[in-house]
C-alpha cells in the first residue's frame, strides 16, 4: 500500500474495507478459517488432558499415535468445535489438521512407521457404521437425562410421564412398537386363529404384568399400600412377531438406581391404568387427557417426544435430517445397545431379547458414540442380565479393537515438559 499516497489511501479506505469483507467471506477464506480453528481446537485438546506441546518432542512414535488417536475418541463423543457428532469425513479432516502439527515441525506422521495404527480402526468403525442403510438411532445417555429432567416434575399421569415410563420399561424389554403402543386410538387387534378365534389385544394389558415380593409370593392387589413390597415384575407376551406369543420374562427391582428401574416403571404403568380406570383386556399405555379418562399412547407420540429429546441433547436444529434416525424401534435399538455395551455376546442379546435371527447385529451402534455420557446411575442393572441358555453358550463376548483402545483412554497421557 506503499504505492499510494496517505490522502490516495484515505480515498480508498471505504472500498477497500468492502474488499476485505468480501475476502473473508470467500470459500478460499472460510476454508482456511475452518482448517485454522481445527489447529486451534487440537491445541486446546492438549491443554485439556494436560500436555503442553502436542508433538511430544520427547516421546514415541507410539506415544504420539496414541495420543492423536484419544483425541479422535474426544472427536467421536462429540467434542468438536460446535460441541456435535460429525461424521467419518469430517474426522479425517480433523485428523488432518492435527497430522500437521507433526510434519510443518519435520516430525513423522504419527500414523507412520507404527507397529500398531490406533487411529485407523477408529475411523473404521465409523465409516462401517454409517454405512449401514436405514439404521435407527438408539436413546442415549444423554437424551435419558434430559427426559428424567424435564419429566420429573409432570403429572404422573401425563403424556410424557408416561411416555418416560415405557421407555425405561423398553431398555430392558427391547418391546416392539406393536407390543406396547397403538397407531391410533383404535386398538389393533391380533388376527383370528385357531389358536385364538376370538381377536385380542396386540398390547399390553394390565393381566400381562404380575408383580412379585422379594420371596416372589404373587402380590394381588397392587394398591399404593403394597407398593413397597413389589421386587420383582413377571412380563408375559401375548403376542409377538416372531411367534413365540405367551413368553414369560421377569425383571429384579433395582435399588441402586430406582429412576431407571424397569420394575419401579411397570408398576407405575400398572398403577397408571388403574387410577385412570381402563378396563379390563384394555391396552395399558395410557395417559390423561382433558378430553377424556384416557387415551392411547400412538406411535406418532413416541417419536415426537424421541425427537425432541434429541433435538435438546445433540443441540440439533428442528429441520435438522438425523433426526428422523429416531422412531419407535428405537426403543429397541438401545436395548440391544445396551446388553452389547454391558459385553453380553451376541447370542445372549438374541435371545435375551426375542430374535429369531441375528438381524439385531445391525442395530449395534459403536459403544464409544454413548460413552463419554455413559453414567453408573443410567447403566441397566446386572440384576436383570440373568444366565441364559443360548445356542452358542456364551454370555460375554470379548472387547472388539476399537473398544480396546477406548477403554485405554482413560489411562493418564505423557504429559510433554
Amino acid at each position: 500500500m506503499q504505492t499510494f499516497s496517505p490522502q490516495q489511501r484515505a480515498a480508498l479506505g471505504n472500498y477497500g474495507s468492502i474488499i476485505d469483507r468480501e475476502a473473508r467471506r470467500s470459500s478460499r477464506s472460510k476454508q482456511n478459517n475452518t482448517r485454522q480453528s481445527r489447529k486451534l481446537h487440537f491445541l486446546k485438546f492438549s491443554q485439556s488432558v494436560h500436555v503442553q506441546d502436542p508433538c511430544l518432542p520427547s516421546g514415541c512414535q507410539q506415544a504420539r499415535n496414541y495420543f492423536v488417536a484419544c483425541y479422535l475418541v474426544s472427536l467421536i463423543l462429540g467434542n468438536t468445535i460446535k460441541s456435535i457428532q460429525v461424521k467419518h469425513r469430517t474426522l479425517q479432516k480433523y485428523i488432518a489438521e492435527a497430522t500437521k502439527f507433526y510434519t510443518d515441525r519435520k516430525f513423522p506422521s504419527p500414523q507412520a512407521g507404527v507397529k500398531d495404527d490406533l487411529v485407523k480402526p477408529l475411523l473404521q468403525a465409523v465409516k462401517a457404521y454409517e454405512s449401514q442403510t436405514n439404521r435407527k438411532e438408539m436413546i442415549y445417555d444423554n437424551m435419558l437425562a434430559h427426559m428424567l429432567k424435564t419429566c420429573s416434575l409432570a403429572h404422573p399421569d401425563s403424556l410424557d410421564a408416561a411416555l418416560l415410563d415405557w421407555i425405561i420399561l423398553g431398555r430392558y424389554t427391547g418391546a416392539r412398537r406393536s407390543e406396547w403402543c397403538q397407531d391410533s386410538q383404535t386398538v389393533e387387534m391380533t388376527t383370528p386363529n385357531l389358536a385364538h378365534e376370538v381377536p385380542e389385544p396386540k398390547a399390553f394389558i394390565a393381566a400381562d404384568f404380575e408383580f412379585f415380593d422379594s420371596s416372589r409370593h404373587l402380590i394381588h392387589d397392587v394398591s399404593s399400600s403394597s407398593t413397597s413390597l413389589v421386587a420383582y415384575v413377571r412380563i408375559r407376551w401375548r403376542y409377538q412377531k416372531n411367534g413365540d406369543n405367551g413368553q414369560q420374562i421377569s425383571f429384579k427391582k433395582d435399588h441402586e438406581r430406582p429412576d431407571v428401574c424397569p420394575v419401579s416403571a411397570a408398576l407405575r404403568i400398572f398403577q397408571r391404568a388403574h387410577r385412570l380406570q381402563v378396563p379390563s383386556g384394555t391396552p395399558i399405555a395410557v395417559y390423561s387427557s382433558s378430553s377424556s379418562t384416557f387415551r392411547y399412547i400412538t406411535a406418532k407420540q413416541v417419536v415426537a417426544f424421541l425427537r425432541r429429546s434429541a433435538q435438546v441433547a445433540f443441540n440439533l436444529r428442528p429441520d435438522d435430517k438425523s433426526l428422523n434416525r429416531w422412531t419407535c424401534h428405537s426403543i429397541r435399538v438401545t436395548a440391544a445397545n445396551l446388553l452389547h455395551r454391558a459385553k453380553m455376546s451376541d447370542s445372549y442379546i438374541q435371545t435375551r431379547l426375542r430374535w429369531k435371527s441375528n438381524t439385531f447385529l445391525m442395530y449395534l451402534r459403536n459403544t464409544f458414540y454413548s460413552a463419554d455420557e455413559h453414567t453408573k446411575a443410567l447403566d441397566i442393572s446386572n440384576c436383570n442380565l440373568p444366565p441364559l441358555d443360548t445356542p452358542d453358550g456364551l454370555r460375554y463376548r470379548p472387547l472388539e479393537r476399537h473398544e480396546e483402545i477406548i477403554s485405554s483412554y482413560n489411562v493418564p497421557v505423557l504429559t510433554a515438559h
